[in-house]
């Protein structure tokens, strides 16, 4: 299973971050193409120890839809709803650049994340080990880039 801890699949996806571009028109969702690398690289800023904390979800899914989401090869659901609503954020096109810079800095932190008894709850998940939340970036930052067509 892909992570970002697998250089192959890091390299990849940090490809097709760096293909995207200012006015990349999304498939589907709410957000704008700087909104979602904000996004993207907000959440692993906060993991890294560089960003906000994150809002916790009221209802966290169960052991059983955490396995499907990290386990199962299938794309996430489109639509899921976000307490801290990334679409709601304000980004600059300006900062397109910096943003994409940012993600792409942050998915090669995630590829040397070693998680520790000091490493906060995802807002979603829980507790997650190293190889979770490595699958994790990868996951998430996937399925944002097929988003934007990437």
């Amino acid at each position: 299973m892909k992570t970002v801890g697998n250089p192959k699949a890091l390299a990849r996806l940090t490809e097709r971050v760096r293909h995207l571009t200012p006015d990349a028109p999304r498939k589907w969702g709410k957000m704008n193409v700087q909104q979602m690398l904000s996004h993207l690289a907000r959440s692993m800023e906060w993991l890294l120890g560089d960003g906000e904390a994150r809002t916790p979800w009221d209802d966290r899914p169960s052991a059983i839809i955490k396995f499907f989401a990290f386990r199962v090869p299938l794309p996430w659901p489109k639509g899921i709803p976000n307490p801290n609503d990334p679409a709601s954020v304000d980004v600059a096109a300006e900062e397109f650049e910096s943003l994409r810079d940012r993600v792409v800095g942050g998915l090669e932190g995630m590829a040397r994340w070693e998680s520790s008894e000091r490493t906060p709850p995802h807002p979603a998940f829980g507790h997650l080990t190293t190889w979770e939340w490595q699958r994790w970036a990868f996951k998430h930052a996937d399925h944002h880039l097929k988003q934007f067509g990437a």
